[in-house]
């Protein structure tokens, strides 16, 4: 008699299907922008092309900043699996609408729009939390980011040989297409969810420990949600500017199809890091885990922006991916064990928040350094992001995990180790 497949191993296959497609049409588009802007839209002027194209990065992560709380707490009301049917089919009408803009304005607005209505990740991400044994959730986290980086290295291999040989435009449909089929195999999955109920809410008591002005989440949460506020200031300042980069070592001719095959690499070596580093993180302690990668993260940001060399730059952005990759994987597994089930779904979509502020403040630091400075100067200033971080990661950490261990107050420890 074959075995039945248990639901969090079932609903984590699917996810997984969901985010290589989702992320693949992300990608096919995303990294390109820049050039977009330059070749279709017709935007020389090098200050003019910083300005939007942090724009584009601002107004998409605004639209994530916004709604991912909102989407987080209606899956708390009415489960994951409706936010990601509808993040996935109404963000596939949207994607190709891009290609047809005639200026900066509308591609913004627009990229808004998608940012608002999608939130898949995070969505995804909840979903995990949920329904994944304590025990299990860094290895499912780390499954679901080789996901995130596999449809990433499709999307950027497809996306530059389309754009290469087609158009922007295509570009645009092919990432449509598949986030329509994203959601297509949402439809498999089966969430065991319990509605949070309006009369649990009324009778839920605040946690001791947390503040007033931050209501029904604990310290240790709010830590992780201003982790994952740095997370996303020093892993977003450089992406919007990669395609530049390479257009500076390569040619403006080839710099789509340079762009996709470098990512692709990355992405590909980022696979087999996200499964390693998912494991770890159910092993090592979390600031022992964490402080080496931002220090590597730091020496292979600043070779980025010193090279001039395209086997160089693939060589230490593929070492940058593997190893700042982990840090996610982190701050997941402990949000998720210092939240209660029936508050994982705002406690993510307060942490997407946190990322999502941090990635329009890494816009804005990486369009001002370009247009101060120069393009290179966007990797010395992220280098710079990572050292300044070691501090913040460790000393959260600590103070997260430390409620666990107060005398005198009953904590359940949901599985963490301590070491």
């Amino acid at each position: 008699m074959a075995r039945k497949v248990p639901l969090w191993q079932r609903n984590l296959a699917m996810l997984w299907i969901s985010q290589l497609l989702v992320m693949a049409g992300f990608s096919a588009m995303a990294p390109f922008v820049s050039l977009f802007m330059k070749e279709d839209l017709h935007i020389i002027d090098e200050k003019e092309l910083a300005l939007n194209v942090s724009l584009f990065a601002f107004f998409g992560t605004l639209g994530y900043a916004i709604f991912c709380p909102i989407w987080g707490k209606l899956s708390d009301w009415f489960g994951t699996k409706p936010m990601l049917l509808r993040g996935t089919f109404v963000t596939a009408f949207l994607f190709p609408m891009m290609g047809y803009v005639s200026g900066p304005g509308w591609l913004q607005f627009l990229r808004f729009l998608t940012a608002a209505c999608a939130g898949t990740t995070a969505a995804s991400q909840i979903m995990i939390a949920r329904n994944t044994p304590d025990e299990r959730q860094g290895f499912a986290q780390g499954v679901l980011s080789t996901a995130i980086w596999g449809g990433a290295m499709l999307g950027n291999v497809f996306g530059g040989l389309i754009i290469h040989y087609f158009s922007y435009l295509a570009a645009f449909w092919f990432c449509g297409i598949l986030y329509f089929l994203g959601g297509f195999a949402i439809l498999f999955t089966r969430e065991d969810f319990t509605p949070e109920m309006r009369a649990a809410r009324k009778q839920a008591r605040p946690h001791r420990y947390s503040p007033g002005w931050w209501p029904a989440l604990s310290i240790p949460v709010f830590c992780m949600i201003v982790l994952s506020l740095v997370n996303g200031v020093i892993r977003g300042i450089d992406g919007p500017f990669v395609a530049l980069k390479v257009e500076q070592m390569t040619s403006a001719e080839s710099a789509a199809y340079w762009t996709g095959i470098i990512s692709a690499v990355i992405c590909g070596f980022s696979i087999l890091a996200g499964i390693l580093t998912g494991y770890l993180a159910d092993l090592l302690p979390p600031k022992k885990f964490v402080v080496p990668l931002l220090v590597i993260s730091a020496v292979t940001m600043w070779l980025q922006g010193f090279t001039t060399s395209l086997l160089v730059f693939l060589v230490a952005r593929t070492a940058l991916s593997c190893v700042a990759g982990g840090i996610s994987p982190v701050v997941q597994k402990v949000l998720s064990q210092v939240s209660p089930k029936r508050k994982r779904g705002a406690s993510f979509g307060f942490a997407s928040l946190g990322g999502n502020i941090g990635a329009m403040i890494a816009a804005g630091l990486g369009g001002w350094s370009m247009a101060v400075f120069q393009l290179n100067s966007v990797f010395y200033v992220g280098a710079i992001l990572f050292l300044l971080s070691i501090p913040v990661f460790s000393r959260l950490l600590d103070v997260a995990l430390t409620p666990y261990r107060m005398p005198g107050v009953h904590h359940r420890r949901s599985g963490l180790r301590h070491h």
